[in-house]
């Protein structure tokens, strides 16, 4: 009796020919690979086909990601043409069925890991598995489990957390469900452990039968910036602040290498290649782990359906009024650099055409997407560095240089804005005394600034707000889009966000075990 996670696992490895990678029959993996449960991970080839298989299911979660972390904050919005599915997640009213906030494809992928971590000891009759190489397998699995189930905590109020292979359940099995705390502690339990086990580096043979080293550290979670991330969702900055230099500096080739270092070669040419390539040219200075597609191997995701305004797409989605005046806001003609924020906003961030405005980072149907890039990384540090009182550090991060890197230029450096002040701050939000809070309003901005549609937003402002203890933050900022446009609407949104217990959506119910298993 075939299972269907294998099912979903073999096709998965099929379908993922990431386009960075060459010279690799390793992608063409045989009709021999659909096999029954208990040969499937009884080798090591097996065992690295499977990891395959587990980052492909990645690519289902792109849109759910954008939509879910975008449409619900306050930078993107829906347009003429009525989706009611997309409406409903704007309006924070979301019905059962919407496929826009499914869990589906993100168990999809938990359940393919929880497979493998239940059957792999059979690997180990293998001679090419060596301990080292187990264990770095295992951490792989965890870690892709945990940041998947960090997406979906982040969605939910309450996560069905599932550890065990499908076969090993008994009838009328509830899985415990953990809120949002329980849910990042254990997360961080999880990552501690993976985070001190060897990274996975796979060779292959090139064209003349030389050994060479595979680049998947573009495509694995790196995860020191993941369990950088749960640190400093829980108020641990100083652990997030190593964690998120380890990424930059080590994981980046040391401090004299360009890579994650966000300098000046990786944005200058071609910003908007960012979202075309990953390994090659300035985009492999940039992406730390990225969710790559390949139109010839017919991998596609969905989003120039929802935000291209072409006759052949939908044209769904759009960025919001307010979107666009943030970046206006900030090309100033004074700019201390030559030729201003070319390289965000305007034909790059978003476009115009006719009437319509335009979400354009995602130019093709196999744009890529970044789970984490050096911009982002570099935010997060001087976030957690801010929030320690190193308002001088997070200033420079934020504005020219990262010290521990002769390399790195700043996120706004890099692409030639004016430096932000404390006394600019003090200007501008005359109402907050404490620097800290003043630092943090321009983290938050340069966040909307940089990282617009790449589904972090939402989850940014909760954070932001939850921590300052101010909802009423988010919900001015998020209702602001409708003020113009629907009073009345804004209004509504405003005051349900006012109630934190609205910011995440109840799980539809489950009903992925019984699927599962009924093969």
């Amino acid at each position: 009796m075939k299972n269907t996670t294998v099912r979903y696992l073999c096709l998965g490895v099929m379908l993922l020919g990431l386009p960075m990678f060459s010279c690799s029959d390793y992608f063409e993996p045989s009709q021999d690979l659909i096999q029954e449960r208990e040969e499937h991970y009884n080798s090591f080839d097996k065992v690295r086909r499977a990891t395959v298989g587990v980052y492909a299911g990645f690519q289902n979660l792109v849109e759910p990601m954008v939509v879910m972390g975008g449409l619900r904050a306050d930078l993107m919005t829906t347009t003429r043409n009525l989706d009611a599915d997309l409406r409903e997640i704007e309006s924070l009213k979301v019905s059962k069925g919407n496929p826009y906030a499914s869990p589906r494809p993100f168990y999809d992928v938990i359940l393919n890991c929880n497979d493998a971590l239940a059957n792999m000891e059979k690997s180990l009759d293998d001679p090419r598995m060596t301990e080292r190489q187990y264990a770095a397998f295992e951490a792989e699995f965890k870690t892709v489990r945990a940041w998947t189930y960090f997406q979906l905590a982040q969605m939910y109020k309450e996560v069905p957390v599932i550890t065990g292979a499908v076969n090993g359940f008994f009838p009328g099995y509830e899985p415990e469900r953990y809120d949002f705390p329980k849910m990042v502690n254990w997360l961080i339990e999880e990552m501690i452990w993976a985070n001190e086990q060897p990274i996975l580096e796979w060779t292959t043979k090139d064209d003349s039968g030389k050994e060479i080293l595979q680049p998947w550290r573009k495509v694995f979670i790196n995860r020191n910036a993941f369990l950088g991330e749960l640190f400093l969702t829980i108020g641990e900055y100083r652990e997030a602040s190593s964690l998120f230099r380890k990424c930059i500096i080590d994981d980046g080739g040391g401090d004299e290498n360009e890579e994650h270092k966000c300098n000046l070669e990786s944005g200058v040419s071609n910003w908007e290649n960012h979202w075309k390539r990953v390994n090659d040219g300035d985009s492999r200075l940039e992406h730390i782990s990225t969710i790559p597609f390949d139109r010839t191997k017919n991998q596609t995701h969905d989003l120039l359906r929802l935000f291209s305004n072409s006759s052949i797409y939908d044209y769904l989605l759009k960025p919001s009024t307010l979107a666009v005046n943030i970046w206006e806001s900030q090309r100033p003609a004074e700019s201390i650099f030559p030729d201003g924020d070319r390289y965000r906003g305007e034909d790059v961030s978003y476009s115009v055409f006719d009437i319509d405005t335009v979400v354009s980072k995602y130019g093709a149907r196999d744009a890529v997407f970044a789970i984490y890039r050096a911009a982002d990384v570099h935010l997060l540090l001087a976030e957690a560095e801010n929030r320690m009182s190193n308002t001088d550090i997070a200033l420079g991060i934020l504005n020219s240089k990262l010290n521990d890197s002769p390399l790195t230029d700043g996120i706004r450096g890099r692409v030639r804005l004016k430096h932000v002040t404390m006394d600019a701050l003090k200007e501008r939000y005359s109402g907050i005394d404490n620097e800290v809070e003043l630092v943090e309003q321009a983290l938050i901005e340069e966040r909307a600034l940089e990282l617009a549609f790449e589904g972090r937003r939402w989850n940014d402002l909760v954070r932001f707000a939850y921590r300052a203890g101010k909802p009423e933050w988010l919900a001015k900022r998020v209702a602001s889009k409708f003020r113009g446009k629907d009073p009345m609407k804004a209004s509504e949104l405003e005051a349900k966000l006012l109630n934190v217990s609205e910011w995440r959506l109840h799980m539809p119910e489950l009903d992925i075990l019984e699927k599962e298993s009924s093969n």
